[in-house]
């Protein structure tokens, strides 16, 4: 029911009666009047004031703030635009922060906006984040069909700006971003600040720091009539909006006695499985070592039975997604730092007015489960979690240190403290021990969410449809500042997992998926774990083989340190090629020949043949794994092979790989 229908209810006072009767049962059941109102005219009363207030605010300035994220970079960045967009304007301007998925009937909101703010993040290869993959592929159809002329640019009314979040070691450095700005420019739409460019690589706090300056700048001068002025100017701005803003906190109660145990929820339910939102509660078959007792390092074979949950499968080459659980060593350091035992049974709940934060846990949860599976522990805090621990410092110097760290005079020192030294938030609140946040301060403002962590399924959906195989490398690394052995929380978890144990679960699904046509020639490239998905291809390519069918030519390069120590699946491998449904085996040991020997000298070596497969019709070239060295190496490895074998020029060899890529023939799953 929106503004003018309970107005209308309200209008006339001969049937006020039945009238108000009407719209108190429908609020009620939209939870904006409380249960057990009887007194009709006081209704009536409440329910004018709850329209003039809608009314109120919607006659107001609003700002959209819509962000597309995938470790929580993007909403972390989103959240603290629009609290100090708040501080700067008051109760005079209208911020509304959104994740994307959640913006829902944008196809007829969006060109209604009068200012919208992207904040989106580049995956994988130039790909959008989950959240933001339906608004993305829509706007991209609406820019082609503008741009192609079957449409006119119909978002002129629309102020916009973009911040896109990416890592330049990336062939496709904030692709997203990038292509976000030239469809609203094509929309017709005006920009209001330069689109922002942040680098992960770098120091992409900084970059956001510059493009949200220069944001203010332009909301201050030329565009200060979308914010209703200038700033400062806005009703309840002012001096006290001048104070910097405080941290976001829950009202958090702790439950004590018998109630306690009764009404403590389970972390997950198991769900549908179609979305991190929806996880389902999976049952682990299997573990499995592949690297040898002479490796020194560590990488597990994990099965992953799904059976269980009706309507989920996956197709071979898709992503599952794992919602990872701290080890119990952490969450025991956690809880110590926070003062409470484990078994401490708690309820979190959203404060009036407070935006922009995760819905809090439904229900009661044991303070052992919430750290387990919602608090980013390991990761190195970020300046607003340094902000917010500062607040609750009891220690005058711990606060000020803090305080300064948090804020743009103490950026050197954070860099070297935090981000350089690559301290955990809880080697930070070590450091720290009279920062004792309250715990809706810590889930809301101190510790973020815990990702989900994806991984390359490792196993055919024909050959096992109620089956995820996941091939996962173990991180164990010694940081060098401070010596502490990092542990990676999923790989971690999945490595001591056991028969029988369960994960939360989700399926991704990807563009990696092997070529209609049985005929047509395959390469593929996956050192290490990159090996992962085209074990389901080799499997999907025995079930086809068994059934006697004709394949085309296939060739795989894989790449390890050395043979006897980490050759994954190398018995599976060789099984593969003797049935034919492998045609070539190529492995590079990096580390058992005098020099360095990977993927890229394998395919240079063999590049009669490879530009002889690329040649064919219907050919595919894959490659999986390291985004930052081994996929530029093999693209490069790539457009000499083509340029030399092909008899092209340098800019012409490109050229052609260029095409071959946009034809949707050279496929990368990249990290």
């Amino acid at each position: 029911m929106d503004n003018s229908e309970v107005v209308m209810l309200l209008e006339e006072p001969a049937e006020l009666s039945s009238k108000v009767t009407e719209a108190i049962e429908v609020l009620k059941q939209h939870g904006a009047l409380p249960e057990g109102e009887a007194d009709e005219k006081g209704a009536a009363h409440k329910l004018r004031v709850q329209v003039e207030a809608v009314e109120e605010q919607d006659s107001k300035p609003v700002v959209r703030i819509l962000y597309g994220t995938q470790t929580g970079t993007a909403e972390r960045f989103s959240k603290a635009l629009g609290n100090e967009l708040r501080r700067k304007y008051g109760s005079g301007v209208v911020v509304e922060v959104t994740d994307i998925e959640n913006y829902k009937g944008w196809e007829q909101r969006l060109s209604k906006e009068q200012l919208v703010l992207f904040l989106m993040a580049t995956y994988g290869d130039g790909e959008p984040t989950d959240n933001a993959a339906d608004f993305y592929s829509w706007i991209c159809a609406e820019g082609e069909a503008v741009e192609g002329g079957e449409k006119e640019p119909y978002m002129q009314g629309v102020s916009y700006g973009v911040f896109g979040l990416g890592n330049k070691q990336y062939e496709h450095f904030n692709a997203v971003g990038k292509r976000m700005e030239r469809v609203m420019g094509a929309l017709g739409a005006t920009a209001v600040v330069r689109r922002g460019d942040g680098d992960d690589d770098d120091c992409i706090d900084d970059d956001f720091e510059k493009w949200s300056a220069e944001l203010y700048e332009a909301l201050g001068g030329a565009h200060a009539h979308l914010v209703g002025g200038a700033a400062g100017v806005g009703e309840g701005a002012g001096e006290a909006a001048a104070a910097p803003a405080a941290s976001a906190e829950y009202l958090s109660e702790i439950i004590e006695g018998p109630i306690a145990k009764s009404a403590m929820a389970a972390p997950f339910r198991s769900g549908t499985g179609a979305s991190a939102s929806s996880p389902h509660l999976a049952t682990v078959t299997a573990v499995r070592e592949l690297h040898t007792s002479a490796s020194g390092r560590s990488c597990v074979h994990v099965e992953i039975d799904i059976s269980g949950a009706k309507g989920l499968s996956y197709i071979t080459g898709d992503h599952v997604g794992v919602l990872p659980r701290n080890s119990e060593v952490v969450i025991a350091e956690a809880a110590e730092l926070l003062g409470l035992p484990l078994d401490t049974v708690f309820k979190l709940t959203a404060k009036d007015g407070v935006s922009g934060l995760a819905e809090p846990f439904s229900s009661p949860i044991a303070l052992r489960d919430a750290l387990a599976c919602f608090a980013d522990l390991l990761s190195s805090p970020h300046k607003e979690s340094l902000a917010a621990l500062a607040a609750c410092a009891t220690d005058d110097a711990e606060k000020a240190r803090l305080s300064r760290m948090a804020g743009a005079e103490g950026k050197a020192e954070y860099q070297e403290f935090v981000v350089k030294a690559q301290r955990s938030l809880l080697e930070v609140m070590r450091d720290f021990p009279s920062a004792k946040p309250t715990l809706g301060l810590f889930f809301a403002s101190v510790a973020p969410r815990l990702q989900p962590r994806f991984y390359s399924i490792s196993s055919s959906a024909t050959r096992h449809p109620g089956s995820v195989h996941v091939t996962c490398s173990v991180v164990r690394d010694v940081m060098p500042a401070t010596g502490r052995v990092h542990h990676g929380v999923c790989s971690g978890w999945l490595a001591a997992a056991k028969a029988g144990d369960q994960l939360p679960v989700f399926i991704r699904h990807s563009h990696f998926r092997l070529p209609e046509d049985e005929h047509a020639p395959i390469i593929m490239v996956g050192p290490g774990t990159g090996l992962a998905p085209f074990r389901g291809f080799l499997q999907e390519r025995q079930c086809l083989v068994d059934d006697a069918a004709e394949l085309g030519p296939s060739v795989l390069f894989f790449g390890c340190r050395s043979r006897a120590h980490d050759f994954l699946y190398e018995a599976e491998l060789s099984d593969f090629v003797e049935s034919g449904a492998l045609g070539q085996l190529h492995v590079a040991f990096s580390r058992d020949g005098p020099s360095k020997d990977y993927v890229q000298h394998h395919i240079a070596r063999e590049g009669a043949r490879v530009w002889e497969l690329l040649r064919k019709p219907g050919a595919c070239l894959y490659v999986c794994g390291d985004a930052k060295a081994m996929a530029r190496d093999v693209h490069r490895a790539l457009i000499e092979v083509v340029g030399q074998h092909g008899g092209m020029g340098g800019a012409a060899a490109e050229a052609w790989v260029k095409h071959f890529t946009e034809s949707g023939r050279y496929m990368r799953d990249v990290w």
